[in-house]
């Protein structure tokens, strides 16, 4: 359970009075995963070419933004916004206004409506009338059930989603929220008497409150929920796939880090494995790294305190390659191999082997990666791979038939081993298949006999 209780932004909470509840329930609230993330290509890196179907086609070693991934901010130079775009396509900053954003960064800003307050929804309304371009999704009210954040009630909460909702259909915008802290202690969670159980309940757990929500909205799902994690990996699986289950909606973390991490390098490790978990993941429709720089837990900040400089969490967050099904990495090239599409029991680390960030370890035999692949002239292909770990088989397949075999040394530092494979022109789906648990690759190479 998450109790994790510092946030940067504490607007005054006033009364705010709403109006048209009966026309905002009556819209329709649903929108699927995919509405989330493919409404707006933001964050794709130059160098993508269009082919057959409309699939995106890059070579092996070119950076690509992940469309769901952002960072929660205070504030940004252009030093850093430019050091953080090549891997994050959109950041917010609690509030409806996007702050110093410089001209010329790829990077999208998201509004949020944080709370209770006079001007919440007016402002929110008012900054997306000014801009000709739409951003793809609201978000609204940060923590409502916990001291020192919205802290409202349920029926509060409600009244104020359906006035964020309302203008979020004035502009066609979908709204995700609230967004929750996972759980609160006694002392800092709201009270209120239940719509269903009608009894006087101190909300110290998310899914009662949303299900109070829910009550005062007549039932009408969610468009998406937005969740907070500050615990370990378990919690990040967890609290997405019981959202998800839960209310059968997108889910955005809007907030995570794992705050108590004993070392820069335990947070590096958590945030490669949640990131990357994320990016694969069809329930998570957005994410977003807390935060730029966090001065009083330093160790999980993607910013150095000087301007630009990345951190080795922000250098790991910035090169995090999406999982996109419709993007095909060109060959003859050097495929990463966390660039993979699917994984069946298979585990993203770091590594320190010359020209990349991250391998892929085999959690069992049998373990499987999928690759998108666009192969622009038939023929013969030397297949290079780059191992380390356990020595056993690693085979290539297409279409469920073995198409190459190279045979891996078991031993700790990295070798290449390598075979040759007949491919034919086109894009195409392959699948590496690991013979032996302990099993790490860092990448395949392809080139031309």
């Amino acid at each position: 359970m998450n109790y994790f209780l510092s946030r940067a932004c504490r607007p005054v909470l006033i009364p705010l009075f709403f109006a048209g509840l009966t026309a905002a329930m009556s819209t329709a609230f649903a929108f699927e995963a995919g509405t989330f993330n493919n409404a707006s290509a933001v964050g794709d890196a130059k160098g993508i070419t269009t082919g057959t179907g409309g699939i995106r086609i890059v070579n092996c070693d070119q950076k690509v933004a992940s469309r769901k991934r952002g960072v929660c901010i205070n504030q940004m130079s252009a030093a850093d916004f430019k050091a953080l775009a090549p891997g994050v396509s959109w950041y917010y900053n609690w509030s409806s206004h996007p702050g110093d954003k410089p001209a010329g960064v790829d990077m999208e800003f998201i509004p949020m409506a944080w709370g209770n307050h006079a001007d919440a929804v007016t402002g929110l309304r008012s900054y997306l009338a000014s801009q000709p371009k739409k951003p793809h999704a609201i978000l609204a009210i940060n923590e409502p059930n916990l001291k020192g954040q919205a802290f409202i009630t349920p029926e509060q909460t409600a009244k104020l989603y359906l006035a964020i909702k309302e203008v979020g259909n004035q502009f066609k915008i979908p709204v995700v929220g609230p967004n929750m802290a996972i759980g609160s202690p006694t002392n800092g969670s709201i009270k209120a008497v239940d719509p269903i159980t009608k009894q006087e309940t101190t909300y110290t757990f998310m899914v009662p409150f949303l299900k109070a929500i829910q009550a005062y909205i007549r039932n009408a799902p969610f468009e998406a929920l937005g969740v907070h994690t500050y615990e370990g990996i378990g919690e990040v699986h967890w609290i997405v796939d019981s959202t998800h289950k839960d209310f059968n909606c997108p889910v955005w973390v809007t907030e995570y880090a794992w705050w108590k991490a004993p070392s820069v390098e335990e947070a590096r490790q958590y945030l490669i494995e949640a990131t990357d978990f994320m990016e694969r993941s069809p329930a998570v429709a957005g994410y977003a790294w807390f935060k730029e720089r966090a001065k009083d837990n330093p160790k999980i900040s993607l910013l150095e305190a000087q301007p630009g400089k990345l951190t080795p969490l922000g250098e790991a967050y910035v090169n995090l390659p999406p999982h996109d099904d419709d993007l095909y990495y060109r060959i003859p090239g050097k495929l990463p191999a966390a660039n993979y599409t699917a994984a069946d029991r298979a585990t993203i680390r770091s590594t320190i082997d010359e020209g990349g960030y991250f391998l892929m370890r085999a959690d069992g035999g049998g373990s499987t990666l999928d690759y998108n692949i666009q192969v622009d002239k038939a023929g013969s292909y030397l297949l290079k791979f780059r191992v380390a770990g356990a020595g056993g088989k690693i085979e290539l397949l297409k279409d469920g038939q073995l198409i190459a075999t190279a045979i891996t040394p078991d031993k700790k530092d990295w070798d290449t081993v390598q075979t040759t494979v007949l491919l034919s022109a086109g894009p195409q789906k392959l699948r590496v298949r690991y013979g032996t648990i302990g099993q790490c690759l860092h990448y395949i190479e392809f080139g031309q006999k």
